[in-house]
């Protein structure tokens, strides 16, 4: 259930006895804009680690202790054209405890979220430089990721949009101008004038609930459209990255124009699309190109379903760039052309519905899936989903496949020692 407590505040409840724990998620959130993607991944990475009240990463897991090993983080995620910044604390329901373990976790989030380690009118300077060093070391140390630098590189190849090229991390560039003082400042903003969706799962009511959310008393603020869809035209024109570094493995990436979003009708026969493409353990780019051709160490794809894009990332030998970009299109020919067993059908939705039913154990991936609803205003209840996926037939995944459309390319082509 999902309540509107003030404009821009909302409250969602998701009641779930099986859980010994309550999982609270705070969610501020803003469209995605140029140049804040540093700024909210810094933000987090300061508030999970120091508060007023707890000025040390020893404080806080001192003061979780308290509360029976709370968990407890500060995350970052986008989505399409929205960002996210999550504030996240797992407590043992009231119910294995002799006092109210919800009310002291809501009074310590609080604090995390409202009374910052903080000098006056901005952070905490000696803290602020520590964890901007480490978000720096964590930007440099990602280009030792091959996988990642050649996805990246395919990114700024597909999108025409700057603020959708740039890694989810933001930039060296863009976090050396970030100040004390400048940051404190868009966080304040942030509380003022991002949605906030506060989402609870376990055994709760929405009563108990909101009495809680009470304790945290965001003001009401202008309610401004974040949608969490981007998208772009598919242009005739094949863009290409192709550059040259120091290592024995290749890496050559595609990406799909695929215009099919979140929950949409054609949505569920993306998914199994995917899943036999390149998805799944037994998908056509592993068993074709990697095990019975040894094109490839490693052959994958995903599907974005809030940017409607479809991805292929392998490893390879240099020798074999053309041989296995030749094999992977040729897997995308035959599904476009149905040629599609029905145990290849079978197993690739039972593979799904074995997933999203593990899925229903996690709170984490319950808390991700209410947000995403809320966001969209797309709902499907779990016995929907199975029945969709179960419907999908050899026709629509072919129809799928059909909308597939090659726009870009990077390929990162190693260069041995000598």
């Amino acid at each position: 259930m999902r309540l509107k407590l003030k404009s821009g505040v909302y409250l969602t409840v998701i009641p779930a006895k099986q859980f010994k724990t309550v999982r609270v998620a705070i969610n501020l959130i803003a469209q995605l804009k140029p140049e804040t993607q540093s700024k909210r991944l810094l933000l987090a990475n300061i508030l999970e680690n120091s508060a007023a009240d707890f000025p040390n990463q020893a404080e806080i897991a001192r003061q979780l202790a308290t509360m029976y090993g709370a968990g407890f983080g500060v995350t970052v995620s986008r989505r399409g054209n929205s960002h996210s910044l999550s504030f996240i604390l797992n407590c043992l329901n009231d119910t294995f405890s002799e006092q109210s373990l919800l009310d002291k976790g809501m009074n310590f989030l609080k604090q995390i979220i409202f009374h910052p380690l903080a000098d006056k009118n901005e952070f905490e300077n000696e803290n602020f430089i520590r964890e901007q060093q480490n978000l720096r070391q964590t930007i440099v140390s990602a280009a030792d990721n091959k996988q990642l630098t050649a996805y990246l590189a395919l990114q700024k190849a597909y999108f025409t949009n700057p603020i959708q090229q740039e890694p989810s991390f933001g930039t060296l560039a863009q976090l050396a101008t970030i100040t004390a003082s400048e940051l404190w400042q868009y966080y304040q903003c942030c509380l003022r004038e991002d949605q906030v969706e506060i989402i609870f799962l376990g055994d709760i009511t929405l009563q108990r609930a909101r009495q809680l959310v009470e304790k945290l008393n965001f003001p009401a603020r202008v309610e401004l459209p974040i949608s969490p869809f981007y998208q772009q035209n598919w242009q005739p024109k094949i863009r290409t990255n192709n550059f040259k570094q120091t290592v024995t493995q290749s890496k050559l990436d595609l990406a799909f124009f695929l215009p099919v979003y979140y929950n949409q009708p054609e949505f569920m026969s993306a998914l199994v699309f995917n899943a036999i493409f390149g998805g799944l353990p037994l998908s056509r780019l592993f068993v074709n190109v990697r095990e019975k051709q040894g094109l490839a160490y490693y052959a994958n794809s995903s599907f974005d379903s809030f940017r409607g894009v479809l991805t292929v990332q392998t490893g390879i030998d240099a020798v074999n760039q053309e041989k296995a970009q030749a094999l992977i299109m040729q897997q995308l020919i035959e599904l476009q052309q149905a040629k599609i067993s029905r145990q290849e059908l079978i197993d690739a939705k039972k593979m799904l519905i074995n997933d999203y039913q593990s899925q229903l154990d996690s709170q984490s991936s319950q808390l991700s899936h209410a947000l995403l609803t809320n966001l969209t205003g797309r709902r499907l209840n779990s016995a929907d989903w199975e029945e969709s996926i179960s419907s999908v037939n050899v026709e629509q995944v072919a129809e799928i496949a059909q909308q597939a459309k090659l726009q870009a390319s990077a390929y990162l082509q190693g260069m041995a020692d000598k």
